[in-house]
């Protein structure tokens, strides 16, 4: 399985001699970061050429490699997710003298995710569940997830353990598919039949998409994800519908800490503001053509320069704390965007600050969050 970079998180590669005998002076450093398939698509040249010296007495030479990876993770949605790239790294080892002392390759797999504080450096990067720090099954916190009747489920899946997907829910269509806003295929499977999710060596589908059709979910239905490719995995995701949501419901869409596209419901009040900053002048609007006139109906003061931003605050229905986790994940989201019945809008938060609430603490959890729109509401793109 691949070792894991997380590139919104520092990423640290430690290079010494074999031979811990041998003085180093210094490394030079091949690095090659591409997507597709994994044995075919490399580069004939490195995208970057490093030549790094060792520092002061130190045998081994420190590289950090995430804010090169970051440029080639990105998102143009409904269109693409390049959300996983390979990176391989070769590297020559030299002494004083210019003599190689070693050479060697290093592969890995970056997704634009990032680790706190408390997993350490190069967060998540085993792929064993047995360590305390790991990429999982299931790229989401939450276990239980709400839904709202006719908008399809999504739950996103890391495919290298090579998960199954077993649901107890009656009727429906499950699909399974590399870009988060697909549509469902009706003719990939359904029932409880265990569902296999295979995985391959292109970069872009490392992360796929279970889509369920929520049109035959209830409350209390469960889908199962199992492997037991390494170390067996077993995680049971719960649903949860919002009964008839009285307001329009808005589906949240963001990047989360695993690099994956997740999404959390609000079905409450929603607000939509428009803001408007111009700018004026005193116009002459004397006619001096006949005699010295003006019309009263011409603009003696004069707007230029309007310009117009929507914003809106959006709430949550009463949930439970299991959610806390993602909606912090979602406030640290650098992509974010909106969804309702009609369009999927890009947004940037405007909130910047939560008070995470409990059912101990506060009873009923409820949040809300303020987001501008990620655009000007005149178009003015040049």
């Amino acid at each position: 399985m691949s070792t894991i970079i997380n590139a919104r998180s520092p990423y640290y590669i430690k290079l010494e001699p074999f031979n811990p005998l041998d003085i180093l002076s210094y490394a030079n450093i091949n690095i090659y970061i591409y997507s597709g398939t994994f044995t075919t698509d490399k580069p004939v040249s490195p995208t970057y050429t490093l030549n790094k010296k060792k520092f002061l007495n130190n045998n081994y030479i420190i590289s950090e490699v995430s804010e090169l990876i970051r440029d080639y993770l990105y998102t143009e949605y409904f269109t693409l997710a390049v959300d996983g790239v390979w990176v391989e790294i070769d590297y020559n080892l030299y002494d004083s003298f210019d003599v190689l002392l070693n050479s060697g390759n290093l592969d890995y797999l970056a997704f634009d995710g990032f680790g706190y504080f408390n997993e350490g450096a190069n967060p998540r990067q085993s792929t064993d569940p047995t360590n305390e720090s790991y990429t999982p099954m299931v790229l989401q916190t939450n276990k239980t997830v709400y839904f709202v009747k006719g908008r399809d489920i999504r739950i996103p899946l890391f495919v290298e353990p090579q998960p199954t997907a077993t649901s107890n829910i009656s009727l429906g269509v499950w699909n399974d598919v590399d870009l988060y806003w697909e549509a469902v295929n009706v003719f990939w499977g359904f029932l409880s039949i265990p569902i296999p999710i295979s995985d391959s060596n292109i970069s872009t589908e490392k992360i796929t998409y279970l889509i369920i059709q929520s049109d035959y979910v209830q409350t209390g239905d469960t889908v199962t994800i199992q492997s037991n490719v390494g170390n067996n995995q077993t995680i049971t995701i719960k649903f949860i519908e919002y009964c008839e949501p009285k307001f329009e419901p808005y589906r949240i869409i963001f990047y989360n800490k695993f690099g994956a596209i997740q999404d959390i419901w609000t079905t409450k009040k929603s607000i939509i503001s428009t803001s408007v900053t111009d700018e004026s002048y005193n116009s002459n609007v004397m006619d001096f053509s006949s005699s010295p006139e003006y019309s009263v109906y011409s603009h003696n003061k004069k707007r230029f320069n309007v310009k117009a931003n929507q914003s809106i605050v959006l709430n949550t229905d009463f949930i439970i704390d299991e959610l806390n986790e993602p909606i912090e994940q979602m406030l640290m989201s650098e992509q974010i965007w909106i969804e309702n019945s009609i369009e999927t809008i890009p947004v940037s938060l405007n909130s910047k600050s939560l008070t995470r609430k409990t059912s101990v603490n506060d009873k009923l959890i409820q949040y809300n969050f303020q987001f501008d729109y990620a655009f000007d509401t005149i178009q003015n793109i040049r």
